[in-house]
């Protein structure tokens, strides 16, 4: 049995179904992410785990027992929010501290725990600060030290990085990366952040509708999305129909919808590279707009009826193709995944 197993797990408030019969397995020592759009039910199934929302129907076991029915203090889990929320008038020491004076801890013994949290969160320094003198990122170390130095069975982290500027947002997910794996710590991350899942995860949940519709490792899903949804969801593909493709390349495939990525096609002027020299797909189109997303080119495309997008690395020896340009468009036969 996995260490975390949840089975057939149903909210509803009022005719509002916010969970549809959810069933996950989780493994002692994964990190997996919660992953989908704001009102997929992410964050209220982290809740159910904790103990904060009850469930309407469904178990929740960790390590063989049955949390289902226990109040939060009783389940030995460990939640950090988006919110810091700490104790304004306490040092960092004594807001990490917190939780173990709760649980009435010898003095000697908590304040060894604590230290070693605050080495990890390579905090030392910052011991005897107060909240107001650190850092949005150092704040919310401070909050993750707190959930874990009570080692919990699970840490729960509902999108705890999202208030934070990119730069630390990127620091701080490999940090806690680190810190899960020093630690072999089971967490649930829930973020609606594509790359922020892809960087972290063992493995991602993707949630829509109060249902699980892909999971799997994150290239496995990156790669092969299983259906529409998380194909427009997870990597900004193209999704084009078996009529679309044979409009605009004269090649018939099985009937279905098709994802393509937009970093496999690539943009060739009209007088470089005939058809016959390139196996393949090709489409004729024209350069709508040029956008610079940090080191990738996106380039929409206006081909017949339909706008494709294409990437491609945006490096200094290579310009930018005009706007308004016509150009082909090479697509590999290969890339073009059939969706379920």
């Amino acid at each position: 049995m996995s260490y975390v197993q949840i089975e057939q797990a149903f909210k509803q408030y009022v005719e509002n179904t916010v969970l549809q019969q959810v069933s996950l397995q989780i493994e002692k020592g994964e990190l997996v992410t919660l992953l989908g759009p704001s009102g997929c039910g992410k964050s209220t199934l982290l809740r159910a785990i904790a103990g904060l929302e009850k469930l309407d129907g469904g178990t929740i076991c960790v390590n063989d027992h049955d949390i289902s029915h226990l109040p939060p203090q009783r389940r030995n889990v460990g939640m950090v929010f988006q919110s810091y929320a700490l104790f304004p008038n306490m040092t960092v020491f004594d807001n990490i501290a917190f939780g173990l004076k709760m649980r009435k801890w010898p003095r000697k013994e908590m304040t060894e725990k604590v230290k070693q949290v605050i080495e990890l969160i390579h905090m030392s320094d910052k011991a005897s600060s107060y909240p107001h003198q650190l850092s949005g990122g150092q704040q919310q170390r401070v909050a993750l030290a707190r959930a874990l130095v009570t080692e919990p069975d699970i840490l729960l982290l509902d999108e705890p990085l999202s208030a934070l500027d990119a730069k630390i947002r990127k620091n701080l997910q490999i940090e806690l990366r680190n810190i899960q794996r020093e630690l072999k710590m089971t967490m649930i991350f829930v973020t609606h952040d594509q790359e922020e899942a892809m960087t972290i995860s063992d493995r991602i949940f993707i949630m829509n509708g109060g249902e699980i519709v892909h999971q799997g490792k994150p290239e496995e899903i990156y790669a092969s999305p299983k259906n529409e949804f998380v194909a427009r969801f997870i990597g900004s593909y193209n999704v084009l129909t078996n009529r679309d493709l044979y409009l605009l390349t004269g090649h018939s495939v099985k009937p279905g919808n098709y994802a393509i990525r937009p970093e496999v096609m690539e943009l060739h002027p009209l007088d470089s590279l005939s058809e016959q020299q390139k196996s393949g797909m090709w489409i004729s189109g024209i350069i709508s707009s040029m956008t610079v997303r940090g080191n990738v080119r996106r380039y929409s495309i206006l081909a017949q009826d339909v706008t494709l997008w294409v990437d491609e690395l945006n490096v200094p020896h290579k310009s930018a193709v005009d706007e308004g340009l016509f150009i082909k468009v090479w697509v590999p036969v290969d890339e073009c995944n059939l969706l379920e």
